[in-house]
């Protein structure tokens, strides 16, 4: 049975992470992990502003050999790191254990990460990896896929996108006319308006297509 186990780590912990820290104000959000031939290649999407300079300073890190942009939306862009070295780090340990990222960011005090596990057993080898590697995460919640909430089954959304959507509800944001913007989400939820922008599409995205099953040719 799926687990969906729920955990942060420092930054300092996750090299990765560290790597990816600028003195830029960019939001990043880890979107999958694929292992090619024994390399760890993470795709993720950076918010903000200073692309160019984002992209110079995470170029020149000693472990990561190359990054490229592959799509960019107004604010965001999604990226293509080849990962030379963290084989044997965090995303290496996600990996092995086949774990499906459905949530990973920056934090206040690090990253969170919302991931789910093939089963237990896939649980404990990710945990056995991490101790034997002096790898220091905090787990919060640990359930199986099968105890979570029927709208959450339904439709798939993280946390940070099924809050953004619940507010922007709450606050009219889809009324006609609208009762409020992005940007007085962005504030409430304490995030960038872009990245208020991509949880409340991405949320409304996975939520109508949960209700109105139809093929993206149709």
């Amino acid at each position: 049975m799926s687990v969906i186990v729920e955990f942060s780590i420092a930054t300092e912990e996750f090299v990765f992470g560290s790597a990816l820290e600028t003195v830029e104000r960019m939001e990043i959000e880890l979107e999958a992990i694929v292992p090619v031939g024994g390399q760890v290649i993470p795709y993720f999407w950076a918010t903000g502003e200073g692309f160019e300079a984002f992209e110079r300073h995470v170029g020149s890190e000693p472990d990561i050999e190359s990054i490229s942009q592959i799509d960019r939306i107004d604010g965001t862009a999604l990226y293509r790191a080849v990962w030379s070295s963290d084989a044997d780090g965090l995303l290496g340990g996600l990996a092995e254990a086949e774990a499906v990222v459905l949530e990973a960011m920056t934090a206040e005090e690090g990253w969170y990460f919302r991931v789910r596990f093939p089963s237990n057993e896939l649980v404990e080898r990710f945990s056995e990896y991490c101790s034997e590697r002096s790898i220091s995460i905090r787990v919060g919640r640990v359930h199986p896929l099968a105890e979570a909430s029927r709208a959450g089954r339904l439709f798939e959304l993280t946390p940070g996108q099924r809050e953004a959507i619940v507010l922007a509800v709450q606050r009219g944001y889809f009324e006609v006319p609208r009762e409020t913007d992005l940007t007085a989400i962005a504030d409430e939820l304490g995030i960038s308006q872009q990245a208020a922008s991509e949880r409340v599409r991405r949320g409304a995205n996975a939520v109508l297509q949960a209700a109105l099953p139809i093929s993206r040719s149709e």
